[in-house]
């Protein structure tokens, strides 16, 4: 393909795409929304904003700094459990940019936090990053560029 006919296809595609703007809020299913609710006020900072009744239950936002939303469901406590495989297709993982993940490792281990991968350079990424899991086993990373 020239690279007349590839610029062509990526100005299609652009045209033909919707515009988005941001992330709006995010969710996460819990099993224990107390203590859900108390890591990511307590623990990660964030701050709790409203809780919003829907359809029999609860859902709790948090301001993600930076950004958008968390929203805390629980189904009213009727959350089913279901350990998912990892070829299973779902949402992996959430990442979100801190000023340095070896303190930020350093902070969740001393809390108590569950760390599944210590802080680690990727180069092929140029990131360094962390992987730990909030009380209801989602996976989230904390990451920076790799420094020089």
């Amino acid at each position: 393909m020239s690279a007349e006919a590839t610029k062509h296809e990526i100005l299609s595609n652009q045209e033909a795409a919707m515009t988005v703007k941001g992330i709006n809020h995010f969710s996460i299913y819990t099993k224990d929304m107390k203590a859900s609710a108390d890591f990511y006020s307590r623990i990660l900072g964030w701050k709790q904003m409203e809780t919003v009744p829907f359809n029999g239950f609860s859902m709790v936002f948090f301001q993600v700094p930076g950004g958008g939303r968390l929203e805390l469901s629980d189904h009213g406590e009727k959350n089913p459990v279901s350990a998912r495989d990892d070829a299973e297709v779902a949402l992996r993982h959430i990442a979100f940019t801190v000023d340095d993940v070896d303190e930020a490792e350093k902070m969740l281990r001393a809390k108590g936090v569950q760390v599944t991968m210590a802080a680690t350079d990727i180069p092929s990424l140029n990131s360094r990053a962390i992987l730990f899991l909030d009380p209801s086993g989602a996976t989230l990373e904390f990451c920076q560029p790799m420094k020089k």
